[in-house]
């Protein structure tokens, strides 16, 4: 029996839920699995997990053993990086998701030259517009707009997605341009309700808050589709910068009610709790940090081009 093997499995049926998810996310049988997992049992002469044939639950004795044993491996893991790398090289596999609007724009790039500086590291990449949990769905980082998590996740802030309110000018000519975030309930609106599911936007005057009620008509979780609608010339909608700036740049989309600021919304990367952070994810979020920071490159093209954004853009906007 191989010990180390067996418990990082039983670990991780812990943490997705079942055998037949843990042997997926460890490339294996589900037979391979369950396996391991009597054997760790019979080795310790102790019931770990109880199983019928619609749930799978964890004993008090597997409790114990998971909260012991997953900081060890943490432990070792960190150790292992650190003696097989050579000069900060990472190898093996790196599994990442990321929103596709992010992923489109610049991360694809950004893996490229990432995965160049370590040649010997596998990178696997999927995009999800959804909200994905790194430790359920087996990836080693999720960037993607903040939300609710549970405590077996780490957050941490990669860079802001700061937002503006647009239209194009035909349909500012065809509806009138709002004066006040109160007339937003007047005009066609599409809204991604992914990062916001409620039906107003947050404007803020000055540090008064002010709620822009709106009745979508288009809902989406894709800031593509958004960007569409308001391309198409019939909608307003609320988008990140980093949708637009060739737009905004040559006037094709147009800020409205830019004498308020909007809340931003955060990219941020999601990763499992552990007492060590991976080697890996901490060198790719250095990566990150030093590409985007508090100020993305994107905004600053932006200001240079159309200096009169400064108070909804820039390092020092923190709505």
């Amino acid at each position: 029996m191989n010990e180390l093997e067996c418990l990082r499995t039983f670990l991780k049926v812990i943490e997705v839920g079942s055998f037949a998810e843990a042997a997926r996310q460890m490339d294996t049988s589900k037979s391979v699995v369950a396996k391991r997992i009597n054997q760790l049992e019979a080795s310790l002469e102790l019931e770990l997990l109880q199983r019928s044939t619609r749930r799978l639950s964890i004993t008090d004795t597997g409790t114990a053993l998971y909260e012991r044993t997953l900081p060890i491996l943490a432990e070792l893991d960190e150790a292992k990086a650190e003696v097989s790398s050579v000069e900060w090289g990472l190898s093996g596999t790196f599994r990442i998701s990321c929103i596709s609007s992010f992923t489109a724009r610049y991360l694809a790039r950004d893996l490229c030259e990432f995965q160049s500086q370590h040649e010997n590291l596998r990178i696997e990449m999927q995009q999800h517009d959804r909200f994905c949990d790194p430790v359920q769905e087996g990836f080693d980082i999720c960037l993607q707009p903040e939300a609710q998590h549970g405590g077996h996740i780490e957050v941490v802030e990669v860079l802001p997605l700061r937002r503006m309110a647009v239209a194009t000018p035909a349909y500012l000519s065809k509806h009138g341009i709002p004066q006040h975030p109160s007339e937003l309930i007047n005009h066609r609106f599409a809204h991604n309700h992914h990062i916001s599911p409620s039906t107003s936007i947050e404007f803020f005057d000055g540090n008064k808050l002010i709620q822009g009620p709106i009745a979508p008509i288009i809902l989406t979780n894709t800031g593509w589709q958004l960007r569409a609608a308001v391309l198409w010339g019939d909608c307003i909608a609320m988008l990140p910068t980093l949708f637009m700036e060739d737009e905004l740049a040559s006037g094709e989309m147009v800020p409205i009610l830019p004498q308020y600021r909007v809340r931003r919304a955060t990219l941020s990367a999601y990763f499992r709790k552990t007492p060590f952070v991976p080697m890996k994810i901490r060198i790719f979020l250095n990566f990150l940090r030093q590409k985007y920071s508090s100020f993305p490159p994107w905004e600053r093209r932006l200001l240079e081009l159309r200096p009169e954004l400064a108070g909804q853009l820039g390092p020092r906007n923190k709505a």
